[in-house]
């Protein structure tokens, strides 16, 4: 990185006294950065042309990663989160002839094949004469074998000018550092970006000391990734602070950040700044910018990016794009991401999910979950699984033998681990999902010959967290929404309904609600040993709602109307029709059917029941008598508010999907059958007469 190297000198001429970094052991100033990095560069002057770097996360690594720039060396940082299986295959398939290292990692690295130099004390030397350089990258390992992207130093060079300008980074910025320094994003962002323009870079001693440091440094900036930014949320909360007032901009990315994290950050001062890139594209390709944040998006590409979606598929073009894998075919300046996404109106970019099955987890790590699963699967215990991003980390969806059914998650979890132990520390399940296979045959969630439908069981396990009357709420909120948006319902609740209109609501509501009470006795006799919960909940609504349909006969006679006709009526077809089907699905499907009718009338109360009489109220003015002809829509509103309450908890008790099933079925058809009754309703003269 020439352009780097060259600034760093030139300020260490013009300041050498400058505050270059700090970090837990002490500091360099620009003077003593340049120092260090002369001198290590003499130091490896010999070596090979492709370096492995596998240093502790403090100023050594900086000077050491700048040193081998200033050589023009091709250097290859070691994840220290990487197993040795995985440095092993990084060192055979870059040709690292070297890899530069601390006596205190040395016992880790083993015996890598080739030399290694162990960094102490180098001594003084004159500032070397700076050579292009370039760096491999390597991803999390995708399939086990992680991939080697080639960036040359124009391509750093691109994404470092692109990244100045949109983050507005100046010479006064104080550069949290707390990413691993093995990361592009913070090779680029957090180290090389900073000492280029003469910042400070402190670099945390861990993630969770980086809250408390970016108070007593006043820091301005720093990257981060979700899982990070979480955490550093719960600090705030824990402790009741603000994040300091010096922060402008944090930069987050890797994975995607909720908006309802976002928003909790921004709360808390932290100004968040959500991002997206990949290492193939110099690990920026887009961000917010201070003060044009778009919650939802990842912001505009950076100047000199360009950035097209084709066929659905994130597509970018520039300067900035790898030369390609190691061993692969050159990218030619363009990268198809397999990422989706779409380009907004105002030009920012909203990625939308991986085209393939990767996992990406919290922290950014991106697993394959055909690399795991085979050694889970090598557990005779285990008939079939899947991994998935959980919320901290790798979930495994586990499927038991029978035998192996009694062992709970707590005697799982470290088997797992075992099974595992071959990955590295962070493709390891840290949660754990067991999954009855009676369940995994219901709902199809593996094929025939057991490989997992991983959408399918991100889906069954997402409702599984949710108790069952949310997922009723879920699943038939398209019906929900058809019903509410039925004209009549609208226009009633928003202007009210004028007398002939609301008299004849009040007669279709008499000759259902008068079966309300046979139909919980029928639901009721229905019930077997089985059922002894929906049995106990349904005698509470037989006592809770007798008489409620002489509320409306009252109302229909407060208002002027005649109650004795109502009751002797024919009722209207739709009502007919709505109340055969709840007595046929009974006795057809049980009697957990009447649970949908139930959702439906009741949910509907609440929502719609108290503001409609308020406003059909409004409209009859001196037709409404005093206080009447209004204690159905008002009373029953008010006391569905409880009824919902404690349906929520009946609903809970309902633990087999097939009963859930006849649930949600039985409420979509009564959305729609209910929906008919007000669709019959007109705006003209009751169909029966009520004399005055």
């Amino acid at each position: 990185m020439r352009e780097v190297l060259e600034a760093i000198h030139a300020i260490a001429r013009r300041s050498p006294g400058r505050v270059a970094i700090t970090d837990a052991q002490g500091a360099f100033s620009y003077g003593e950065l340049t120092q260090a990095i002369a001198a290590t560069a003499q130091a490896l002057a010999d070596s090979a042309p492709v370096v492995g770097l596998l240093m502790p996360r403090d100023r050594r690594h900086v000077a050491a990663d700048l040193a081998l720039a200033a050589l023009g060396r091709t250097i290859v940082p070691l994840p220290d989160f990487f197993s040795p299986g995985q440095w092993q295959h990084m060192i055979t398939d870059a040709a690292i002839g070297v890899v530069v290292t601390t006596a205190e990692l040395r016992q880790r690295l083993g015996d890598p094949g080739v030399p290694v130099v162990v960094l102490e004390h180098p001594a003084s030397a004159p500032w070397p004469t700076v050579s292009p350089s370039r760096r491999v990258i390597y991803t999390s390992g995708t399939t086990g074998a992680p991939k080697g992207v080639l960036l040359d130093e124009s391509a750093m060079a691109a994404s470092l000018r692109g990244l100045e300008r949109a983050v507005q980074a100046e010479a006064d910025d104080i550069h949290l550092s707390v990413l691993p320094f093995s990361l592009l994003l913070e090779q680029l962002a957090g180290l090389l970006l900073p000492l280029k323009l003469g910042a400070r870079v402190h670099i945390a001693a861990s993630p969770q000391s980086a809250p408390a440091e970016a108070e007593q440094v006043g820091a301005t900036t720093s990257v981060l990734v979700p899982e990070l930014l979480a955490g550093w949320v719960a600090w705030l909360r824990h402790t009741g602070r603000q994040a300091p007032a010096s922060l402008r901009f944090v930069a987050v990315g890797g994975a995607p950040v909720g908006e309802t994290l976002g928003a909790a950050a921004w709360s808390l001062g932290l100004p968040v700044h959500e991002g997206y890139g990949l290492s193939e594209c110099c690990s920026v390709v887009a961000v917010n910018r201070p003060g044009r944040r778009s919650p939802g998006s990842v912001g505009h590409p950076l100047d000199g990016v360009r950035v097209s979606v084709e066929d659905g598929e994130i597509v970018v073009r520039g300067p900035t794009v790898m030369t390609g894998y190691l061993g692969g075919a050159p990218t030619g300046g363009v990268w198809r991401t397999g990422d989706c996404g779409r380009l907004l109106p105002d030009g920012s970019l909203q990625v939308l999910g991986r085209k393939d099955d990767v996992v990406v987890t919290a922290n950014g790590r991106n697993i394959h979950p055909e690399w795991i699963e085979p050694m889970l699967l090598a557990d005779p215990a285990i008939q079939a699984c899947a991994v998935l991003a959980g919320r901290a980390g790798l979930l495994a969806a586990i499927v038991a033998r029978p035998e192996a059914k009694a062992m709970s998650p707590a005697q799982w979890l470290p088997r797992l681990q075992q099974l595992t132990r071959s990955a590295p520390a962070y493709a390891r399940p840290l949660e754990l999902s067991l999954i009855p296979a009676a369940e995994a045959r219901a709902n199809a969630l593996f094929t025939m010959d057991g490989r997992p439908r991983r959408r399918r069981i991100a889906h069954f396990l997402k409702e599984a967290e949710m108790n069952f009357h949310e997922m009723l709420i879920t699943e038939t909120h398209r019906e929900r929404q058809d019903f509410l948006s039925i004209p009549l319902i609208a226009r009633t609740v928003a202007e009210g309904a004028d007398l002939p209109l609301y008299l004849s609501f009040l007669h279709s509501a008499y000759h259902h609600v008068r079966h309300t009470v046979p139909l919980l006795q029928a639901a009721l006799a229905a019930c077997g040993p089985d059922d002894a919960v929906l049995a106990a909940g349904l005698r509470e609504y037989v006592a809770e709602e007798t008489g409620h349909d002489e509320w409306i006969l009252d109302d229909i006679v407060a208002l002027g109307g005649d109650g004795q006709a109502t009751r002797r009526a024919r009722p209207p077809v739709a009502v007919r029709a709505m109340v055969a089907t709840a007595y046929h699905l009974i006795a057809e499907e049980g009697p957990y059917a009447l649970l949908g009718m139930v959702h439906v009338l009741e949910g509907m109360s609440v929502a719609l029941a108290i503001q409609a009489a308020q406003s059909i109220r409004a409209r009859l003015g001196a037709e409404a008598t005093s206080g009447g002809g209004f204690s159905y829509l008002t009373s029953h509103g008010g006391l569905d508010v409880g009824h919902v309450e404690g349906f929520a908890r009946l609903l809970d008790a309902i633990d087999t999907p097939a009963r859930r099933r006849v649930v949600v079925d039985a409420a979509r058809d009564f959305y729609g059958l209910y929906g008919n009754v007000f669709r019959a309703l007109a705006p003209r003269p009751a169909e029966i007469s009520h004399a005055a």
